[in-house]
């Protein structure tokens, strides 16, 4: 079953799973984004996504995390059952930071409405439940962490209008990633709540980046998705 908990120094979420959870979600997610060009408004939202997806290739390939999970197995079932087995499952795992993480739960909302509106809400296709799973580990992940009414006022925004994705600048999501990384524990789980409002709302502070990412779009003649933050991430980050 997939988990997502909070990282040690709340840097960021873990997802947690078996070898077939990862799988499944990685299939679902692919099934359910367009392809690339076909929506260019959500083009930049979408390779977000994917950035997802690639952790999660390579944690089914090895190159990430895993940790033993208890699969409730006890002396008096193993005896009753008659076998000699394992009393823990191994799980894979790996880190994604907050702020990309928030983005890319509440950016699934976009691409699981348009992948269902295509396709008439077909009965029997099982990708939309696939990521909807993924998203309420993450909102379960969330409730343990805010208080009631911070987590209420999250899920709120988190269910706003989908079409917010459009032509949404995903450079701010590096500057959230960095600017969270340079606070300590503490600090990082007060400010969560106030993460998913300016991530979803685009306040003044979204509008600002995205201003200069226009400006540098028009004086180098390039397509805005090519503008990127100069700062760079920290090569050792402790979760």
């Amino acid at each position: 079953m997939l988990k997502a908990i909070n990282t040690t120094n709340m840097a960021g979420i873990r997802t947690i799973g078996d070898f077939n959870d990862f799988e499944q979600l990685y299939e679902a997610i692919h099934q359910i984004l367009p392809e690339e060009g076909e929506d260019m408004e959500v083009e930049d939202s979408r390779l977000r996504v994917l950035g997802f997806c690639y952790d999660l290739r390579h944690a089914l390939m090895g190159d990430r995390d895993y940790e033993y999970v208890d699969n409730g197995l006890n002396d008096d079932i193993i005896q009753q059952l008659g076998i000699v087995g394992p009393k823990k499952n191994l799980y894979l795992a790996f880190p994604t930071f907050y702020p990309e993480m928030i983005f890319v739960t509440f950016a699934l909302n976009y691409f699981i409405s348009e992948y269902e509106a295509k396709r008439k809400k077909t009965t029997w296709d099982s990708c939309p439940g696939i990521a909807r799973n993924f998203q309420n580990a993450v909102l379960a992940c969330l409730k343990e962490t805010l208080t009631p009414q911070k987590f209420i006022n999250s899920i709120r925004l988190l269910n706003s209008n989908p079409s917010i994705l459009k032509n949404y600048r995903t450079q701010y999501l590096d500057f959230l990633n960095l600017r969270f990384l340079e606070w300590d524990p503490t600090k990082r789980e007060q400010n969560i709540s106030i993460l998913v409002k300016r991530i979803i709302e685009k306040g003044t502070e979204y509008q600002q980046i995205e201003r200069k990412i226009l400006q540098a779009a028009h004086k180098y003649q390039c397509p805005p998705s090519e503008i990127i933050i100069k700062k760079e991430y920290p090569e050792h980050i402790d979760w």
